[in-house]
């Protein structure tokens, strides 16, 4: 995230001279990028693996892309949607996060597993999915647990398999996942550095009382969204069981998918906040697989009769959901849910007060900002910030010399001057 800003800091704003846009900018590019790629690599998986054929394979992409946009439409306006999240830095944490690591679970199914993609991709290839893999275990335990619940079921499986067949070996069984044990070893490694960080101070104490409490949010955010879709999918996996060909196995990975991850959001949910639960940046991780087993299912169906496409009609009907309420059809890309337009305001705002108190020669300033009933700490623009406003904005060479920034004011007079309202409207995740 830092090194995206510094690329539109540095690279984009000299060309344009628009510092706030620059930012937007470079972030939008970047996370464009990795989101085409978490889109490509689940039509790439179903071409490759004989789903469907290349233009079918496009279309069922479609699917899941449209999927993302109106899994949680409710009405006309204020609407998440599975790309959604609050602030830029939940954004990189968690949605893209779980496209990360989402792509890298694709990629590797397209091969048939991890271990058949390291039999067969080059050094290069292996450097590069490693180099990936770092960055999505380390991303965030709420997106990481996507690639963590694929590596764990495949352990699993191999390891039912052997005892089942009387052929369980330890140290052939270590030698065989050698690459599977080292990334879910890691991956502890990385809950246990998040279980003693910094934050961890935040959790909740009292732990199993409150566990199918957060059991039962985990379950009604992923059942509880668009009413049609959810007649879909119910629709699509109940004729997949009467009239395709039983598959035991694909069953039973996706459903430990489902279940370890599920086990584990509640189990991280009832340490961290429930409210997490509801998100759909956090929940992006659950639906993920159920979409992918979702599409799978109807290409098989309607592989066996084309009539069965026409079950897709019934995500018509969100259309209807759109006459209630009608307005801005998605909440905001920020946390207080305000335009683009005022968050530049907000920006510039701050930067123009630096900018004064470097004309007049000072060292020191106190920066005013408009008052946000969030939180005591007036998040987003929280008053333990302070120097970063003024260091970032010298890195980023919008000042030219550093200056202290002593205190962050909250003002009410900011947020009639810039038309700010202090208690943002349909806030989200006010659990």
């Amino acid at each position: 995230m830092p090194i995206v800003s510094y690329f539109g800091a540095l690279v984009i704003n000299p060309l344009i001279n628009n510092y706030y846009f620059s930012l937007t900018l470079a972030h939008g590019i970047f996370a464009s990028f990795l989101l085409t790629l978490y889109f490509t690599e689940f039509s790439l998986l179903f071409y490759k693996r004989g789903f469907a054929s290349t233009s079918t394979s496009i279309k069922y992409g479609c699917l899941f892309i449209l999927l993302h946009f109106i899994s949680h439409i409710f009405a006309g306006s204020s609407n998440f949607f599975l790309l959604y999240s609050p602030n830029l830095t939940c954004f990189y944490n968690y949605t893209l996060a779980v496209a990360l690591n989402a792509c890298i679970v694709m990629h590797f199914m397209s091969y048939g597993g991890i271990k058949a993609f390291f039999k067969s991709s080059t050094l290069l290839h292996k450097v590069f999915i490693f180099v990936c893999l770092y960055f999505a275990i380390f991303s965030n335990l709420f997106s990481s647990v996507v690639l963590a619940t694929y590596v764990g079921t495949e352990l699993l499986l191999d390891l039912t398999k052997d005892i089942k067949n009387k052929q369980f070996k330890l140290f052939s069984y270590v030698s065989d996942n050698l690459i599977n044990l080292i990334i879910i070893v890691i991956w502890f490694i990385a809950n246990i550095l998040e279980a003693t960080g910094g934050r961890a101070d935040d959790m909740h104490k009292a732990f199993f009382p409150n566990v199918l409490f957060a059991l039962g949010i985990e379950i009604a955010s992923i059942i509880i969204s668009n009413v049609f879709v959810l007649i879909f999918e119910v629709v699509v996996f109940v004729l997949w069981q009467k009239k395709c060909e039983r598959q035991p196995q694909t069953q039973k990975r996706f459903l430990l998918y489902l279940g370890f991850g599920m086990i584990y959001l509640t189990l991280l949910g009832t340490f961290v906040n429930f409210s997490y639960l509801i998100r759909p940046d956090v929940s992006i991780g659950m639906f993920f697989y159920i979409y992918l087993a979702l599409i799978a299912c109807l290409s098989q169906l309607i592989k066996q009769n084309k009539k069965y496409a026409k079950i897709l009609y019934i995500l018509c009907g969100t259309l209807v959901l759109l006459l209630i309420k009608p307005g801005t059809l998605y909440n905001h890309y920020n946390y207080s849910n305000i335009s683009y337009e005022q968050c530049k305001a907000v920006t510039y705002d701050i930067i123009d007060q630096i900018k004064e108190a470097e004309s007049e020669g000072k060292t020191e300033v106190d920066v005013i900002v408009p008052k946000f009933e969030i939180d005591d700490t007036n998040w987003p623009l929280s008053t333990f910030v302070n120097d970063r406003f003024s260091e970032v904005f010298y890195k980023h060479k919008v000042i030219d010399s550093p200056i202290l920034v002593r205190n962050i004011i909250v003002s009410e007079e900011k947020n009639e001057e810039l038309n700010i309202p202090t208690k943002p409207k349909d806030f989200p995740f006010d659990f």
